[in-house]
Formats: C-alpha cells, sequence, structure tokens
C-alpha cells in the first residue's frame, strides 16, 4: 500500500506500507526500511530504527520546543506529551529558532519567494540555519541586518 508521510512539511511517499502491532515497514526510494513505533497521536507517529547519532539540541523557546539538528537537517522536538506542532510551524520558519546572530541575507524586501525558499541564515550553536519562507510571496520585511544579534522566537522576516 502506497501512503503519504508529512515530515516537516514536506511530502514522502513510500510504497509497500506494513504497520502491525509495534512494528512499521515501508519502501522509500527502492531501500527497505524498518522502524518501531514508540508513540502514535492521531496521524502523527514516532518511529525507532535502533540508529544512534549526534545531534545539537537548542534552549527550548517559549513554547517549550527545541530545534535538533543533525547531519545538516533540522527538526522541531516537542516536551513528551505536549501536541506536535501543524506542517507550516516548521523548524526554519520566519521567527528564529534560537538566539543567535544573522550571518547572511539571501532576499532582499520585495523578492518574490516560493514555500522553503532560504531568505537568511542565522550563525548559531556554531551552525548555520536556513530561515525559511512558509509561504510562495514577496518578501515584506527583513528586520535585521548581518552581524546582529537575536533573541530566540523574535519575527526575523516577514513574508506576504
Amino acid at each position: 500500500m502506497e501512503k503519504i508521510f508529512l515530515i516537516n512539511g514536506q511530502e514522502i511517499k513510500v510504497q509497500d506500507y506494513q504497520h502491525t502491532g509495534d512494528s512499521v515497514s515501508f519502501i522509500l526510494n527502492g531501500q527497505k526500511h524498518y522502524y518501531m513505533l514508540i508513540s502514535k497521536n492521531g496521524p502523527e507517529m514516532i518511529l525507532d530504527n535502533g540508529g544512534r547519532f549526534k545531534a545539537a539540541v537548542s534552549t527550548p523557546n517559549r513554547e517549550g520546543d527545541s530545534i535538533v539538528m543533525s547531519n545538516g537537517r533540522e527538526a522541531i522536538a516537542s516536551a513528551a506529551g505536549k501536541k506536535m506542532k501543524k506542517a507550516g510551524a516548521q523548524a526554519g520558519g520566519l521567527t528564529s529558532p534560537m538566539p543567535g546572530k544573522i550571518f547572511k541575507v539571501l532576499k532582499e524586501t520585495g523578492s518574490e519567494v516560493k514555500k522553503g525558499e532560504a531568505i537568511l541564515i542565522l550563525e548559531a550553536m556554531k551552525m548555520e540555519h536556513s530561515i525559511r519562507s512558509d509561504k510562495d510571496g514577496k518578501v515584506k520585511k527583513i528586520n535585521y541586518k548581518v552581524g546582529e544579534l537575536v533573541q530566540g522566537g523574535v519575527t526575523l522576516a516577514e513574508v506576504e
């Protein structure tokens, strides 16, 4: 059976999806994947493949969410038992995920942007975080300049 997952706001299509008891398997890009189901809340699942990896975790913002960075990817982690955020509130939205410094501004006010396109880059925890548009539109405002320090949770840019 084919199934579509929504992961950090991106649709991922898998084939041969099977969910039996605490085990989930599927084929993605021709490769078979096996996972243990840790928890399920409606359509949202937390899966474990037994792998280990190093990750950097930010200090939680006002809502209690932290950014997790590993192997060049970012995700939002929520406190256990807390309802997970909907797809539009993905990592790299238009707010600062954590305190940092504006490293590079990629788009100017008035520029056309597509959903997911990087607008600026925030340097935090010795890593670069792409701040991406949450929708198609025009950059209405860039609130900070290169080199400025920002707090976590502040609005960095606006798209209309």
